[in-house]
């Protein structure tokens, strides 16, 4: 075959339309993964979990003749909009639906037991607990963290004032009365209760990208937890304060708006008595205070000993809520139950049940660590410890940090499959081609031994 001339009119051509092309500006490369528009559905069921988000940390808003609060009615629809996630099982449910049957049968050969006590078990431990989480897995962290906030801040507000005298009391409250304040709640039902419900949300502050808000969030969320004259936030603030200021980048900022919201108080708190008047009223109920500790230490360590007696009936199953209840009441000679969560669950559902629900709440924890959800994980360790001082109450408000943690995890499983998926792909498209394209493109002399 002759060589081919480079004058050729044909190679020539094909020449110049390879330059043109060359130098031609590039089209822009459309996206060819559009956005899914929002369905009805879908925003309706944005709106009811965002909705009971927003209501779960204020459960005084309620009916007071029932367990279901406001924040209940947007979060049942919110999760069965949503339960087509639920399709999948995920570990963490398989602890928590293995308490179920043991749970009901507690309830059920209660002699005592009542209807009520068993819709509220198999609400929280059949529906809310394992399957709670499908309501928020759409929400981002953020949205999460400034919808929490903002509704513990209000509840803060909301103790502040009823600490001074100027917020009355809601009728689902109960709030104890001292001779010039009270313990607040806030749009919590107890003292005890607000300062559980707050401490896990000093771990939200993180979130809150302008430094500003994220000041005003943390003097609110201090002025509710120093509202509530609690004994657990001696060991509760510290602690968080110290992981705030290690997260915080703007620490003198912070410190400053401290220092004069410490002064603004004490002005507030003064109301035109002398300096000396308004340390004896603050040393006076810190005496008081501390004058009850050590009653109210021996009253939760009898009571603690007396379900440890009641515990080795109740190696599979427990007594159930009201048979609980009459157990303790009966054995400790005192009109309370049992103070400590996991004791209180001890009783109600039995050794078994108790384990496996630890069990389940260890995962959730262990799961949030080894994503590397890190503040999630440390928000969840907060929250089961903070519990573990509280009373056993049948309201999602105590259970959905669990929820959240939940949420979290499959968002994160999520992400990371997504992520290899598209590693996958953009392997496939552009980076090492397989054995069969190399050795076509080598050329048509090459050995197909090379």
């Amino acid at each position: 075959m002759p060589p081919v001339s480079k004058h050729d009119p044909f190679l020539m051509a094909k020449n110049e339309a390879r330059t043109r092309a060359f130098h031609a500006p590039r089209a822009s490369v459309v996206n060819t993964v559009t956005p899914t528009p929002m369905t009805l559905t879908m925003q309706i069921q944005s709106f009811c979990a965002q909705a009971a988000l927003f209501f779960l940390p204020l459960p005084a808003i309620k009916y007071t003749e029932t367990s279901l609060t406001l924040a209940d009615l947007f979060l049942i629809p919110a999760i069965l909009l949503n339960f087509s996630h639920a399709l999948r099982l995920r570990a963490f449910q398989i602890p928590f639906l293995l308490v179920l049957p043991l749970n009901l049968l507690s309830h059920m050969l209660d002699p005592d037991g009542t209807l009520i006590p068993i819709l509220q078990m198999i609400y929280l431990w059949g529906f809310l607990i394992p399957f709670g989480w499908c309501a928020f897995v759409n929400l981002s962290p953020q949205r999460i963290a400034y919808l929490l906030l903002i509704a513990s801040g209000l509840s803060c507000i909301v103790a502040m004032g009823q600490f001074t005298g100027y917020v009355p009391t809601l009728p689902t409250q109960k709030i104890i009365d001292y001779k010039d304040s009270s313990r607040a709640a806030g749009l919590v039902l107890q003292c005890n209760s607000l300062t559980m419900a707050l401490t896990p949300c000093f771990l939200f502050l993180p979130a809150v990208r302008q430094a500003s808000l994220r000041i005003v969030l943390l003097l609110l969320l201090l002025g509710g937890i120093a509202s509530t004259v609690s004994k657990s936030a001696i060991l509760a603030v510290p602690g968080l304060l110290f992981y705030f200021f290690w997260r915080e980048p703007e620490k003198a900022r912070v410190l400053r708006w401290l220092a004069l919201a410490s002064v603004l108080g004490l002005l507030v708190l003064n109301r035109g008595a002398s300096l000396a008047e308004l340390v004896d009223k603050l040393n006076a109920t810190v005496e008081l205070r501390l004058s009850n500790a050590d009653t109210s230490i021996d009253d939760r360590t009898h009571l603690a000993q007396v379900a440890f007696d009641y515990s080795s009936e109740c190696l599979l199953l427990g007594y159930g809520t009201d048979g609980t209840y009459r157990v303790m009441t009966s054995g400790a000679g005192m009109g309370q139950t049992v103070h400590v969560f996991y004791l209180g669950l001890l009783l109600i559902e039995g050794w078994t049940a108790v384990s496996l629900t630890i069990l389940g709440f260890l995962g959730l924890l262990g799961s949030l660590w080894s994503l590397r959800k890190y503040n999630d994980a440390i928000m969840l360790g907060t929250h089961m410890l903070a519990i573990s001082v509280t009373t056993v109450l049948y309201l999602s408000y105590q259970y959905y940090p669990f929820v959240i943690a939940a949420a979290a995890i499959v968002r994160a499983q999520s992400e990371r499959t997504a992520g290899a998926q598209s590693k996958t792909v953009a392997g496939e498209r552009g980076g090492v081609r397989p054995p069969v394209f190399r050795r076509i493109h080598r050329g048509a002399n090459a050995s197909p031994l090379a």
